[in-house]
């Protein structure tokens, strides 16, 4: 039987993968890939999520809150960056999120809301965290300091532009806008 619901929907996809299979060979792409999935699931449940599933190199899962999405999406970042460099292939990964209205049969959802999502998965470049509007308005205000407006863009499935927005995950990678201020001292 379905069930309606509101949730944070994360999904999570190593870049390049095909690549990786040419250049390193089928075992070790394959290790390494399965590395960045164990990752991503594993952070899915550190932050109370549920790994709906995993398709290829990507996983989808939801979260009940929009901050504990956010967290997680953080800690694959985070983890996906040190511990593929330790293991001697670096690879990156790309996240996207929306939070709305979903189905739920069985152990799958379904909606316009996870299409939303995958969509953002696909707006986001290696190393980058991309969500919607719906999702930045759920955040704490915290969360919310980390996160700015990139673009407005036309996304299949949906009419109009909808804006795009990047969670700041890496604090030194941020581009101070501020002038710079020189004290009588320093002349």
């Amino acid at each position: 039987m379905a069930r309606d619901l509101e949730v944070a929907i994360l999904f999570a996809d190593v870049v390049g993968s095909t690549q990786l299979y040419d250049k390193f060979g089928d075992t070790k792409a394959s290790e390494t890939v399965a590395l960045c999935l164990d990752v991503m699931k594993d952070a899915t449940h550190q932050f109370n999520g549920t790994v709906i599933k995993t398709i290829g190199d990507e996983v989808m899962s939801t979260f009940e809150t929009v901050d504990d999405a956010m967290g997680a999406a953080v800690m694959m970042q985070t983890r996906v960056t040190s511990e593929t460099r330790e293991g001697g292939i670096p690879v990156t990964i790309r996240i996207g999120c929306h939070f709305g209205p979903v189905v739920q049969e069985q152990n799958d959802i379904f909606g316009a809301a996870v299409h939303t999502a995958n969509r953002m998965t696909s707006q986001a470049k290696a190393r980058q965290i991309v969500t919607t509007s719906n999702m930045v308005d759920q955040l704490s205000a915290e969360w919310r300091a980390s996160v700015r407006q990139i673009d407005l863009a036309h996304v299949k499935g949906k009419s109009g532009e909808i804006a795009l927005f990047e969670v700041l995950w890496q604090k030194e990678d941020v581009t101070s806008m501020l002038p710079t201020i020189t004290w009588a001292n320093e002349q």
